[in-house]
């Protein structure tokens, strides 16, 4: 994955997460070529938001309060000359320029994770410290639909990922 960054950062609001997370890959070329030739494009997000746990329990490991798993899909509409992007089956942006569409395509902003457990206030800075999110990404340049997804399973290098990214809150 080289040549691959990524970045991930979170915001406290009212209790609740918000995650940002960004993915910026030498492969992104690759996506542009097969939507050009009338494939899709697929990307990944993982989000979690953990609690650290202290004292006695720590040994137990962090408590997992918050999983959230997005795909957005890519395609490039002739008629319209236009890159459409879908989330869940709504469409979430249409751009003209391949850069912005990559830059769109490849980020999640401001993404509902979850709620902080603790005080329904907000919370103070030592709940706040004790909670952080992971986050990676993982880049399909063409979309595989089942049953053939399962060929990635076999050949890895269909996509690529990211490494998990950590952001303390």
């Amino acid at each position: 994955m080289l040549g691959a960054e990524s970045a991930l950062s979170g915001t406290v609001t009212q209790g609740w997460v918000n995650a940002s997370l960004r993915f910026s890959d030498p492969r992104r070329e690759e996506v542009l070529a097969a939507l050009d030739e009338g494939l899709a494009a697929e990307v990944h997000f993982q989000l979690r938001l953990y609690r650290r746990l202290q004292g006695r329990l720590a040994f137990l490991g962090d408590r997992l309060l918050a999983e959230r798993r997005i795909a957005q899909t890519a395609r490039y509409d002739r008629f319209a000359e236009r890159y459409v992007i879908e989330r869940q089956g709504r469409r979430v942006g249409e751009f003209s320029e391949p850069a912005a569409f990559l830059e769109a395509f490849c980020s999640l902003q401001e993404f509902p994770v979850g709620r902080l457990s603790g005080p329904p206030a907000a919370p103070t800075p030592s709940v706040a410290a004790r909670h952080y999110l992971l986050g990676r990404v993982r880049l399909y340049p063409v979309r595989v639909v089942f049953p053939l997804s399962l060929i990635t399973l076999f050949l890895p290098k269909l996509a690529v990922d990211s490494r998990w990214l950590e952001q303390e809150l």
